[in-house]
């Protein structure tokens, strides 16, 4: 935790450089990097607020998945971007890419302290705990039992070893004390979670509530501590058992390392028009996560706090530290 804090005063200092005014900028479209199939929660949050930051920027604002590897594809490429504002990414706890990766495999081909300037928190989400209808369980108990009477057959899926679906499900697994098998995929699991292949998930509200109000999905619990508005019927952790089991995480967008600051600014300046819009915070609300403004640096102590959390979580998981 130390480490990461004392950190944060270079991702302040050095995210960002002073440069000429951009006035001008944008004059051509600017894309935003998800480093997830279309479908997941990053993917559906950028999509909406990229679609209300295009009138403030005056150009395109394209949205560009590109999956594998937990995201660390996505997010090396755009950290190795021009750094002049037309490459973007978002990330965070459910962006997976610029955290976790470096923190899980110590080695990454990218500094989340430097080679990014942030720019903005997008949005904070809620987590929850949910199972195809087909497996026949009702309740978190009745998930825990099925796991114990039939060890081993129980299996969960996540977007790689190591990203938060992985971490966070296997944080619930030793939780409860059952046995279940990590189930790595490139492709979104959603269409193996609702046909039964896979067992269960706790990943972010935003790609499960859709599929929870229309029955294709149970959710089981909120990993909060209110229900959300568009789940009310779904239990909170403390409700389902599972008391202090919480996660409320988000999203963020970056630049590459070295964007000039005015241009940061401008950016800063038209995500959070877009968060504070109507439009954004309905659609937000009816996935169950909260739109969220804020500045650079607020983007960057973030930042570095996910840094500290994320590193526990490895430490639970793995049994070592990085």
């Amino acid at each position: 935790m130390k480490t990461c804090l004392r950190l944060l005063g270079t991702a302040i200092a050095a995210a960002a450089i002073a440069g000429p005014a951009a006035a001008q900028f944008p004059t051509r479209p600017v894309k935003i990097v998800v480093g997830f199939p279309p479908g997941s929660t990053p993917d559906l949050v950028t999509r909406t607020v990229a679609e209300r930051m295009r009138p403030d920027l005056g150009q395109p604002v394209i949205v560009e998945n590109r999956p594998g590897a937990g995201s660390t594809i996505a997010t090396e490429a755009v950290a190795r971007a021009p750094a002049d504002g037309y490459t973007l990414i978002v990330s965070g706890c459910s962006g997976d890419g610029i955290v976790y990766g470096f923190v899980m495999t110590g080695r990454a081909p990218f500094d989340p302290f430097t080679d990014f300037a942030p720019i903005g928190r997008v949005m904070r989400d809620h987590w929850v705990v949910a199972v195809s209808p087909s497996l026949g369980v009702g309740s978190v108990k009745e998930l825990v039992a099925l796991g114990k009477s039939k060890p081993g057959t129980l299996t969960f899926p996540s977007p790689g070893t190591g990203t938060s679906q992985h971490l966070q499900a296997e944080r619930f697994r030793m939780r409860v004390g059952m046995d279940a098998t990590h189930v790595p995929y490139k492709d979104s699991p959603l269409p193996d979670l609702i046909a039964g292949r896979v067992s269960y998930t706790v990943q972010g509200s935003a790609a499960l509530v859709p599929h929870i109000k229309s029955g294709k999905l149970k959710g089981l619990a909120v990993l909060s501590t209110e229900r959300l508005a568009s789940l009310p019927d779904v239990p909170t952790a403390a409700e389902a058992g599972l008391p202090g089991l919480i996660y409320n995480a988000g999203v963020c967008l970056y630049a590459p390392g070295r964007t000039p600051k005015d241009i940061v600014a401008r950016l800063n300046a038209a995500l959070n028009k877009a968060a504070a819009s109507d439009a954004v915070k309905q659609r937000f609300a009816d996935l169950g996560v909260e739109a969220v403004q804020g500045t650079p640096e607020d983007t960057a102590k973030f930042t570095a706090e996910l840094m500290a959390l994320v590193d526990e979580l490895r430490t639970a998981v793995f049994g070592k530290a990085r």
